[in-house]
């Protein structure tokens, strides 16, 4: 018994102590609790838990003589026998698990509080972020966000941009309200903005520059030589400019 390596017994499962109490069974043959306490060295409080194992392992029989419990080692081959099943059950689990999966990286989609910036350039790049954030609000849902118009005088591109974003706000029927700058007040007493429906500019002395601020995300974008919008995917940081705009709103002045 000595000279056996038990390390694999260990590695296909068996704990130490049923490794103990089947090589003494061997060595045994049929026997009773007592003389494989002995040999094995395991205690009464535990032998009885250790064959139980062996036993649902099939590694041990038992019969009763005499209201006596007799029990035996199985053959030694019965290990392949063992393993065979233990690679069924792991196959097994296996396909159980690939249908687990997609409902468990659902869940961490669901919980889980995105983070991401995606940024874009040039004047494809402007509108591609500016429609792709306006496609995600709800129809008749509510815009809001920090205007910068300055823009708008200094570029035909610009204002011709605004004119055409403005139109999409009105079909989707966007209710919007807009804090600007007392400066660019002049901005928004002309068209495309004077007469659009459900559009509401309040004014402060200073404010941060074109910020739109929906429920997951924000879009920050500066129109320069070069236009850059860049949009951040973060709840946190979303909720945090939505409680700074109605801060700033009910201060604001008409």
């Amino acid at each position: 018994m000595t000279n056996i390596n038990t390390t694999l017994l260990y590695e296909i499962g068996l704990q130490k102590s049923e490794v103990k109490a089947y090589l003494a069974l061997l060595d045994l043959g049929a026997t009773t609790t007592g003389p494989l306490m002995s040999k094995a060295k395991i205690s009464s409080s535990k032998v009885y838990g250790i064959l139980q194992r062996l036993m649902e392992k099939g590694l041990v029989s038992c019969v009763i003589k005499e209201k006596t419990k007799w029990y035996q080692a199985a053959a030694p081959q019965q290990l392949m026998e063992y393993l065979t099943e233990k690679e069924k059950a792991v196959e097994k689990q296996k396909q159980e698990m690939k249908i687990l999966l997609p409902l468990l990286q659902a869940k961490q989609k669901e919980e889980k509080n995105e983070q991401e910036v995606q940024m874009y350039l040039g004047w494809k790049g402007i509108m591609t972020a500016f429609t792709d954030f306006l496609r995600e609000l709800e129809d008749c849902g509510e815009y809001i966000g920090f205007a910068q118009t300055e823009g708008e005088e200094k570029s035909k591109e610009v204002k011709q941009f605004f004119s055409q974003y403005q139109r999409r706000r009105e079909e989707k029927k966007l209710h919007i309200r807009l804090l600007a700058p007392t400066s660019q007040k002049r901005i928004f007493i002309k068209a495309p903005y004077k007469n659009a429906k459900r559009f509401t500019v309040k004014y402060v002395d200073t404010c941060p520059p074109s910020i739109i601020i929906g429920k997951k995300r924000i879009l920050l974008s500066t129109f320069e030589k070069e236009p850059i919008a860049v949009i951040i995917t973060s709840e946190t940081i979303a909720t945090t400019y939505k409680q700074y705009f109605e801060l700033l709103w009910k201060q604001a002045k008409p």
